[in-house]
């Protein structure tokens, strides 16, 4: 006859202490110091992965401001943004015109997940809510050359059509940067954190290299 065993006891202990408060990030790299980005949130289920975007950037030294959908509230709450962010999210656009950002005008948008619907529109010239206003003052300062943009598609594989392909590659044409999503179950999903970091980054550095480019052929 066999001998019973008492189940095995995890040792539940308190964490390690840390002097980081509770909205701060611990720092791997200082890639993105000194950078403002807009993280848009809209209407895709991968919306709720946006809160571990936003931390993602903090993480290499950018300050990071969610503006969301209200589709986009459907799957990521305007409080775990904020959260994440450390800043107030941007649910509606009020008299201080936050989609110009003229007082802190921000570097680099990025848009993610972005879904059918607002690529559609940016391509468009529709700004009819929060994120589209936002996107369509950034393609200005992006013309300019004072921010870059980014779109991060996400939607079912039966959304890819050749309209989507129209629109992708006119927005491409006038500088905006599609990050290519992970192809997964049918579907155009969102890059993991990391790729979309690693974007961001690579933009803000291509826009610098280019200015001073530019300034040593204007010296």
């Amino acid at each position: 006859m066999g001998t019973m065993h008492e189940p095995r006891r995890e040792r539940f202990t308190a964490p390690t202490p840390s002097d980081l408060g509770d909205r701060e990030v611990e720092r791997e790299g200082d890639s993105l110091d000194g950078v403002r980005v807009a993280l848009l949130v809209t209407g895709s289920i991968a919306a709720f992965k946006a809160p571990l975007v936003a931390r993602a950037l903090r993480r290499q030294g950018a300050s990071v401001r969610a503006f969301a959908s209200s589709e986009a509230l459907r799957y990521v709450t305007a409080d775990a943004l904020s959260w994440a962010c450390a800043a107030p999210t941007v649910i509606e656009l009020t008299p201080e015109s936050e989609h110009l950002s003229d007082d802190a005008p921000y570097d680099v948008y990025l848009c993610a997940p972005a879904t059918l619907n607002t690529i559609s529109k940016l391509a468009c010239g529709i700004a009819d809510g929060t994120v589209t206003a936002a996107l369509a003052s950034a393609l200005g300062r992006m013309e300019r050359g004072r921010a870059g943009v980014l779109l991060a598609p996400c939607m079912h594989g039966s959304m890819h059509t050749s309209i989507l392909e129209r629109h992708v590659e006119a927005l491409a044409s006038m500088g905006v940067r599609i990050v290519p999503p992970r192809d997964a179950a049918g579907k155009h999903n969102l890059p993991d954190e990391a790729v979309l970091v690693a974007a961001v980054v690579d933009d803000v550095r291509r826009r610098k290299s280019t200015r001073a480019g530019g300034r040593e052929r204007n010296a």
